[in-house]
This record gives C-alpha cells, structure tokens and sequence, in this order.
C-alpha cells in the first residue's frame, strides 16, 4: 500500500521563503506529499492563496503559523497549527508584530551604514516582496551586494546575535505565544527543539501551556528525533515534523526532503477536533 507523508513546516514569499504559496503548493504535489503545512514567521497572509491553490489537487493545506518568542535568553520559535486565519484579533496582533519586525530592519540597515555598508532599506522591502521583513533578507542583500560570501558569514560578522548591526526584537514570551494561539484554537508547538538544545525548559512550557514538540525537522539528526520523541510522549504531546523549507534561500529547496508520515497529521487533527468540541 502506497505510504503517504507530509510536510507540516514550510515558508512561503509571505515571510523569508522564496516560494510563493501556489509553488509550495505545486512543489508538494511534485514531491509526492499528500499535505502541506504554511507555516510563515508572524503571518497567516499566504494561507488563503495555498488553499486556493490547492482546491483542485489531491493535496492539504494546514493552516499555521511560526511565532518568534524569547525565553531564558533564547530564541524560541512556537508553533501554531490549525491557526483561524482568518480572525480579527489575530490578525491585528500579527501584523504590529510584522510593523515591529520592520522597524527592526529599519535600525539594522542604520546600523550597518555606520559601519560603512552600504545597502538600502528599498533593497530590503523587494526582498521582502511584501512579506514579514526579517534579517534573512538583510542577509541576503549583503551577500548580493558583495559583503559577505554567504548567509552564516552575514550572521557572524553584522546581523547575528552579539554582532555589530544587530538590534533585538520585539519580545513576546512563549507563555504570551501559547495564550495567543489557544484563543484560536490553534495547537502549539516547541518548532525545532534540537537546534535550541535546552531540553529541560520543556517542562516549564508544558506547565505554560505547550501541546506539541517539533520532532522531525531537517536539522536534527536521527538521535535527536529519537530523544525528542521520548520526551514528547513523557508529557503526552503530540508529534509533528517538517522541513522548514525557506525555498531557495538558505539551505536551498528543502520541502519534502523530511518526510513524516500522514499518521502524525491524523494524531494533530485528533488534537484539533477535541479542542474545538471542548
């Protein structure tokens, strides 16, 4: 019997993807998967035109979101998966986080011209294309530009934590994060774990409301899955993967290259529906 998979973590020209939602869509029925997760930084903008775009396939879309959020120091991205995208509240609260991340930009690129680079914030927004703003797009017009090789030595020497140019921002806690996503029915979910490595601040959010753990993910190996799925089913949360394409920025085109199997989607939409019934 033919296996299905999934991909539930993919971002798209709505945030720091270089894939529009219609491609996501088109690049997941090519690579075979049966459902796709929109899941762009501080934005549900995209997931309209994903479904849209996929009426006429044999493909889901599964609505989420990716909240930047600090904690202990950290950089922590949350999760929120059967996101109503289309709520009032939600939306005005993510779009003063997207007016936030471009103020943001507005300070890194001052800060980087009184270090004598030279780039504009226009070069910027056309990246963006209209999306969430966010330091990968200053990144990459350093490296077009010439300033840097690559992305990892625009992080390193300008735009990186502990950098020159960079300026922190807006901080929403995980907890504000978690109440958030609930007061839309949404489940969320501790993205990428592994590549923060501080698994015992799971508990703490678990206690603040966190539902579910990213276990798969394209930069975590297989003994980190492994431990993550240990610790997910310690504290009965729910499992999801994916492979937090960007599209051709970044890593390249990693969509479908973490294939989690459709099973794990039916266990988050069990999740969803006795939410919603509550």
């Amino acid at each position: 019997m033919h296996r299905k998979y999934v991909d539930l973590h993919v971002h798209t020209t709505y945030s720091d993807g270089t894939f529009t939602p219609a491609q996501v869509v088109e690049k997941a029925e090519a690579a075979g998967l049966s459902a796709v997760g929109i899941a762009d930084h501080d934005s549900t903008l995209g997931i309209e035109e994903a479904v849209s775009a996929a009426a006429e396939k044999e493909i889901e879309v599964v609505p989420a979101v990716e909240l930047s959020c600090t904690a202990y120091e950290l950089d922590i991205h949350i999760l929120g998966y059967y996101v109503d995208y289309t709520d009032t509240g939600l939306l005005e609260m993510l779009s003063r986080v997207r007016e936030e991340r471009f103020n943001r930009a507005v300070k890194m690129v001052k800060k980087l011209k009184g270090l004598g680079v030279e780039l504009s914030m226009a070069e910027v927004e056309h990246l963006a294309s209209g999306g969430a703003v966010g330091r990968p797009h200053i990144a990459e017009v350093l490296v077009k530009n010439g300033y840097v090789k690559n992305f990892g030595e625009a992080f390193v020497r300008y735009i990186g934590y502990h950098s020159p140019a960079y300026v922190p921002k807006m901080e929403m806690s995980p907890r504000e994060a978690f109440d958030l996503l609930k007061s839309v029915d949404a489940i969320p979910v501790f993205a990428h774990p592994g590549t923060v490595g501080r698994d015992e601040i799971i508990p703490e959010f678990v206690r603040q409301g966190l539902e579910g753990i990213e276990v798969w993910h394209s930069k975590h190996d297989s003994s980190t899955s492994t431990r993550l799925a240990r610790i997910a089913k310690s504290y009965d949360l729910i499992m999801t993967g994916g492979s937090d394409c960007h599209g051709e920025r970044q890593n390249g085109p990693l969509l479908g290259k973490v294939k989690v199997p459709y099973k794990i989607l039916e266990e988050l939409k069990s999740a969803r529906e006795n939410i919603v019934a509550i």
